[in-house]
């Protein structure tokens, strides 16, 4: 019995008054009232019947109670007289609050406890989840009572074939005791299915009301946001004024205090930092005033719920914050002016502060303005008095250790293109272009050839053949190349080899020729050959002898 009027309880409970924000809504036309007005009356008629009943049931077990034979009957029945009155007295209030249609927990005095912080945070969450709960009412509503419907509704079956069952046994007993004691059982399972049926009729009484009055999505939504901005969009509004005011301003006293000193040190960077996390608290905290003052708790739990998770998060990344907080006072371990790897290629520290910026000036757009939280367990060092930024610029040509040579078009922090002898382009990434360590021709470059002589030649080996293959190295590049672009060119043994007697050429050339890089190899070859030819010098091809026994 206390299980059925518990559900029935929260069925009409669901079912009360809606919050205020909510009640806004498009009155009923006269039809709807009066379908309304005559399916409550219904309602309430079950109601009543169940409430009847329960008194009934109370006065029999009141009456059992004052002629108790014995003491441990006499407590049953206490035991059971307290339960039957507290359900009664739950059925009054149910009928009470069905009946009067409004919020009843302002009459409703509450005993005074000690200070809970749960219970005072809960009652910080009741304005918003009022709020959630308002927006999701009806459905939350016509749900719970279609679940109700099905509960009561298989109880009610259930207590139907009870009494069915005890009212065949009933007629079968012979025994005067055991048809008594079937009398007593069918008369509480009949005044079960009773109220069983009372509740099961007002249920479906009060599903039918909430589904004739039952608006479309759409106007639901679009009537719970037209009331949400009536009641607390000027609230909104100047809540978020005031949070700009404040923070605007000290963020502008802020811009006016770096522009009036324009040296960065120590002290300057420390009131920039109190100014930042001044405009960001005072702005809240204006914000805050704000809805107290207009006494919006809504606006004001939301407000401090995003406050409390920030503090939550923030705690837990402490250190990464006071990290971050020496880096903008220029204290931690990247300071400014200092050269720092990023993704692979070097940059100059160049400001630092709740954002850094970075600098290469070798590279087109060579500027990377990042947050300084990036930074955060990253290291940087003062530059070399000499260090290059980057290994090339464009126009450079360049040989890479992957064995591609040709001519920088450009350079940029992501990639940079290479342009070979023909018009055949490569990008490479910038920081995997640095890694193949590029040899840059355009600042004057060498040509080292090996070229071999026969055995035959052996008394001269050392000293008029390098003299000759000099000279007329000398005289060929001059020629062919210009006085002013061939800076040198040596020769002189390198190794007596298996069949030949080889000498290394080595030929210093302006920067200028580094397109014809290929093109002097070849060159070299050539001027050597004629040489030999003209002074009818062997040049020696691998050669294997045999020899054949006897």
């Amino acid at each position: 019995m206390k299980r059925i009027l518990w559900l029935g309880v929260f069925g009409i409970v669901a079912l009360g008054p809606v919050p205020v924000g909510r009640g806004q809504a498009d009155a009923p036309t006269a039809t709807e009232s009066v379908d309304s007005q005559a399916g409550a009356v219904q309602s309430l008629e079950a109601l009543l019947q169940t409430i009847l009943s329960q008194e009934q049931e109370a006065a029999r077990v009141q009456q059992q109670l004052i002629a108790a034979p014995d003491d441990v009957t006499r407590q049953e029945l206490a035991d059971r007289l307290k339960e039957l009155r507290a359900e009664v007295e739950e059925s009054r209030r149910q009928f009470e609050r069905f009946a009067v249609d409004i919020d009843l927990s302002p009459f409703v005095e509450e005993a005074k406890t000690g200070f809970d912080w749960q219970q005072e945070l809960g009652k910080l969450l009741k304005p918003i989840m009022a709020e959630f709960e308002a927006a999701t009412a009806e459905t939350r509503a016509i749900g719970m009572l279609r679940e109700k419907i099905a509960d009561v509704g298989e109880r009610l079956a259930l207590a139907e074939t009870a009494v069915a069952n005890i009212e065949r046994l009933r007629g079968q007993a012979e025994s005067p005791a055991l048809q008594a004691r079937l009398d007593e059982r069918l008369t509480y399972w009949t005044r079960l299915r009773d109220n069983a049926a009372n509740e099961h009729k007002a249920l479906q009484l009060q599903l039918q009301n909430r589904l004739g009055q039952k608006k479309s999505l759409l106007d639901s939504t679009t009537g719970y946001a037209k009331n949400f901005v009536r009641t607390r969009g000027l609230n909104l509004v100047y809540g978020i004024g005031a949070f700009c005011a404040v923070f605007f301003g000290l963020r502008g006293l802020a811009a006016f205090s770096r522009r009036r000193k324009k040296a960065k040190n120590f002290r300057s960077r420390l009131a920039a930092l109190v100014l930042h996390l001044a405009s960001i608290l005072g702005g809240l905290l204006a914000m805050l005033l704000v809805f107290n003052m207009v006494g919006d708790w809504f606006l004001l739990g939301l407000v401090v719920i995003f406050l409390l998770g920030i503090g939550w998060a923030g705690i837990r990344t402490l250190p990464q914050h006071m990290e971050m907080m020496k880096l903008a006072l220029n204290i931690g371990t990247v300071r400014e002016g200092h050269r720092l790897e990023w993704e692979g290629i070097p940059y100059r520290v160049d400001a630092l502060g709740f954002s850094a910026r970075l600098v290469n000036p070798l590279l087109d757009g060579g500027v990377q303005m990042l947050p300084v939280l990036a930074l955060v367990g990253r290291y940087s060092r003062p530059p070399g008095e000499r260090e290059e930024w980057f290994p090339t610029r464009p126009g450079d040509w360049v040989e890479l250790s992957d064995g591609q040579a040709g001519r920088v078009a450009y350079q940029t922090p992501s990639s940079v293109q290479l342009v070979a002898l023909g018009g055949a382009q490569t990008v490479y990434p910038t920081a995997a272009f640095v890694q193949l360590n590029p040899r840059n021709l355009s600042t004057n470059f060498r040509v080292v050839e090996t070229f071999g002589i026969g055995y035959r030649h052996q008394a001269i080996a050392t000293t008029e053949v390098p003299r000759a293959m000099r000279e007329r190295l000398e005289s060929e590049l001059v020629k062919n190349f210009g006085r002013e672009r061939v800076l040198d060119a040596q020769v002189s043994l390198k190794a007596a080899g298996a069949s030949s007697l080889d000498y290394e050429i080595r030929v210093d050339v302006k920067g200028e020729l580094a397109p014809q890089a290929g093109a002097l190899h070849s060159e070299i070859q050539r001027i050597l050959v004629e040489a030999c030819n003209e002074r009818a010098w062997d040049i020696p091809f691998p050669q294997l002898t045999v020899h054949q026994a006897t």
